[in-house]
């Protein structure tokens, strides 16, 4: 089945914008992998072993996980301690989000700062000008 992206969430649609192999649906798969992953720390090949064979044995796939997990570092979701080592931050993505999706809703509710500041009017009072420097000839 092919999946149009109709009626997927709009945060997995996002992130299938940064990876080119993998499907929505695959994308969601490795987000329930993440989360099911009992420790903060571990490896690319720890979460691959825990996804469906058509992820495992393709390696330009196993590559877009790889892909995937460096744009979760870049959310803030994981966080790379060492080159081939992950961590959660997070329990799941949606614990994550939730703080995020709070700080977002604080930032629409200000109010809207007007384009441009009223311009003031300072005025500014020069000293009168003597006739300027007189040479004397002698």
């Amino acid at each position: 089945m092919v999946d149009t992206g109709d009626d997927v969430n709009p945060i997995i649609r996002m992130l299938g914008w940064r990876v080119r192999r993998l499907s929505l649906d695959e994308i969601k798969e490795v987000l329930a992998a993440l989360a099911s992953i009992e420790d903060q720390v571990f490896t690319l090949t720890d979460l691959i072993e825990m996804l469906p064979r058509e992820i495992r044995e393709d390696r330009r796939k196993r590559r877009s996980v790889g892909n995937l997990l460096q744009s979760l570092v870049k959310l803030g979701y994981l966080s790379k301690p060492s080159e081939r080592k992950w961590m959660k931050n997070y329990p799941t993505l949606s614990h994550y989000l939730t703080q995020k999706l709070l700080d977002l809703s604080s930032l629409e509710r200000m109010p809207p700062r007007p384009a441009y500041e009223e311009e003031k009017i300072v005025s500014h009072r020069e000293k009168p000008r003597r006739g300027g420097k007189t040479f004397s000839r002698r």
